[in-house]
């Protein structure tokens, strides 16, 4: 006769020997996707989501174009939206009326709802440029309908992918350009090469250097510190002292860094290069504060070798 423990004991062996149910909680049907037959991903053809996989993937992110060769970068919607939204321009009309590539609020003072209409500077073309002298290219097609969404998501405040509205943002100041002069003369010194060194003749006694800078929310002249130190060696910056620049009421115009336009040269400082002879090379950095990011060191070591190249006078 089997007793009351040893049905225990085969009760407790029997429950053991069950293994464990897994639940997967994501089974459960309240976390299922709605389904609706009429769901439209890009549902509206003015979101920026809409006018990434529409208009900028297919048409603008092509190779040797915007596919990370150069801003506007096409290639991602967050790269897309970064280097558009309150961007500031490389090429410009003749009388610099645009600030940024993408102006929320005002597809007129935008640069590239422009670009898409005219040849802003008589040399640039119509964007995009693939299909401007094509009229066969499938942009042509739904041509009307493309620029009109792009101008519907900026005047309606150039909402990023989620929805939200920029923000101003307050960029450092940006380098535009060098440029020196023989006291009293008005063509520039030569350079080697249009971005390179700038070569100053053993005869002058002093130099008028000119400096383009440009900040996002101030007026080059507005600018507060404006600084400027020179060396002869790009590593031996720290001791040397700072000289005043001048800040101009009227700027020079000429054209700077960036080859295909005209840029303001608000800050100018009279070199002695006296001081030097046949052979050196001076560096030179200027130091401006937005009253924001702090004193900003125009190139900095880190800047592109060209740029460092840029603000460099050789003595010949």
């Amino acid at each position: 006769m089997i007793n009351r423990l040893t049905i225990l004991m085969i009760l407790f062996v029997l429950i053991s020997c069950k293994k464990d149910e897994i639940i997967n909680p994501y089974d459960h049907l309240d976390l299922f996707p709605v389904v609706s037959e009429d769901s439209v991903y890009f549902n509206n053809p003015s979101s920026f989501s809409a006018l990434h996989n529409n208009i900028f993937v297919p048409t603008c992110a092509n190779s040797g174009c915007h596919d990370g060769s150069f801003e506007p970068d096409f290639r991602t919607i967050e790269s897309s939206y970064n280097t558009l939204v309150y961007q500031p321009i490389i090429k410009n009309d003749p009388n610099n009326t645009y600030q940024y590539r993408v102006l929320p609020g005002n597809s007129e003072m935008s640069v590239m709802y422009k670009r898409l209409l005219i040849d802003i500077d008589g040399n640039s073309g119509v964007m995009p440029l693939s299909a401007e002298y094509d009229p066969e290219h499938y942009w042509h097609n739904d041509k009307e309908e493309h620029i009109q969404n792009i101008k519907n998501w900026i005047d309606s405040g150039a909402e990023d992918m989620f929805g939200n509205l920029p923000v101003l943002p307050n960029k450092v100041p940006e380098m535009r350009g060098c440029i020196a002069f023989e006291p009293g003369q008005t063509s520039p010194l030569s350079r080697y090469q249009p971005r390179g060194t700038i070569y100053v003749p053993s005869n002058l006694n002093f130099v008028d250097i000119y400096f383009s800078v440009e900040d996002d929310l101030l007026a080059s002249n507005q600018l507060s510190f404006n600084k400027l130190k020179y060396s002869g060696n790009i590593l031996n910056f720290e001791n040397k002292p700072f000289h005043d620049l001048e800040v101009l009421t009227n700027p020079l115009v000429e054209t700077g860094f960036y080859q295909s336009t005209t840029d303001e040269f608000f800050h100018k400082y009279s070199l002695d290069v006296s001081q030097f002879n046949v052979g050196d090379v001076v560096f030179l950095k200027i130091f401006v504060d937005d009253n924001v990011n702090g004193v900003i060191e125009i190139p900095s070591n880190g800047s592109e070798y060209q740029i460092i190249k840029h603000f460099t006078l050789t003595i010949i």
